[in-house]
């Protein structure tokens, strides 16, 4: 269900929803796998006390139409950015956004005025997802099933006990339609680290998965000046495990840049 702060755009056989609070420069936040807009609920009222805050579902999630296609998610980043009046922000990609903020900083570097890389994947792989048992699951037994084994994963594993953090998680998956899964795409050409100039800054929570955080740390090695930091006490939900952390290092990070 749309909710009254939600926007719309139709671009390239799917329709875009998005939306924009707060006002200064401008933030782009870019959900995870099976996740949504809503998965920035707690994070995104932090920053637009400071920043205007860009946010959307991209196709084929959350209320977003269309086949997910990492082809199609950088022009459809910028047409939302186009939308929504914004000529160039920071990006914060987290998980398998962070693959998008990535081609995208590399196709639009003009565009593009600093990088967040949250809970990355190793460049353009996702060993720690079962997808083919997500996609037998899918099948065999419906949506619903597939979104609580979803939620089973270590990866979607809160540590905050907060109500709020849990609520924000379940409304995000309960959108989750596994079109991904029944109309996977091939994957995108593996984008050149060492070409990135933007300044970037790495985020893992402490208690992310290993794998999570060597690719963190591979990622903070291989991007010219960028830094890496840890939140102590969050998982690879971090924005959801402890909002306030994370939006205090990225503030911190984006006011650095303004003064530099």
């Amino acid at each position: 269900m749309a909710s009254s702060g939600d926007n719309f755009i139709d671009r390239a056989g799917a329709r875009l929803r998005w939306r924009i609070e707060g006002s200064g420069p401008a933030v782009v936040l870019l959900h995870g796998w099976a996740l949504d807009l809503s998965s920035w609920n707690l994070l995104a009222p932090l920053l637009a006390v400071r920043f205007t805050v860009l946010r959307f579902d991209r196709r084929g999630f959350g209320l977003s139409e269309g086949v997910a296609d990492i082809h199609r998610n950088v022009d459809d980043l910028r047409a939302v950015m186009d939308a929504a009046g914004v000529q160039a922000a920071a990006l914060v990609g987290m998980s398998q956004g962070a693959r998008l903020a990535l081609h995208f900083t590399l196709a639009y570097p003009a565009k593009t005025r600093a990088l967040v890389l949250d809970g990355a994947p190793e460049i353009e792989s996702e060993s720690e997802l079962p997808l083919g048992l997500y996609r037998q699951r899918l099948d065999g037994a419906g949506v619903a099933a597939l979104r609580a084994m979803i939620l089973t994963h270590p990866l979607m594993q809160l540590h905050s006990q907060s109500p709020e953090a849990r609520a924000a998680l379940l409304e995000s998956v309960s959108r989750y339609r596994g079109v991904d899964l029944l109309h996977p795409v091939p994957r995108a050409a593996v984008p050149d680290l060492a070409r990135i100039a933007t300044p970037t800054l790495v985020i893992n929570g402490e208690l992310d998965s290993v794998e999570r955080r060597e690719a963190g740390k591979r990622f903070a090695s291989a991007i010219a000046g960028a830094t890496r930091v840890e939140l102590p006490g969050a998982g690879h939900l971090a924005l959801l495990d402890d909002p306030a952390a994370y939006a205090e290092a990225v503030t911190g990070f984006l006011r650095n840049r303004e003064t530099t």
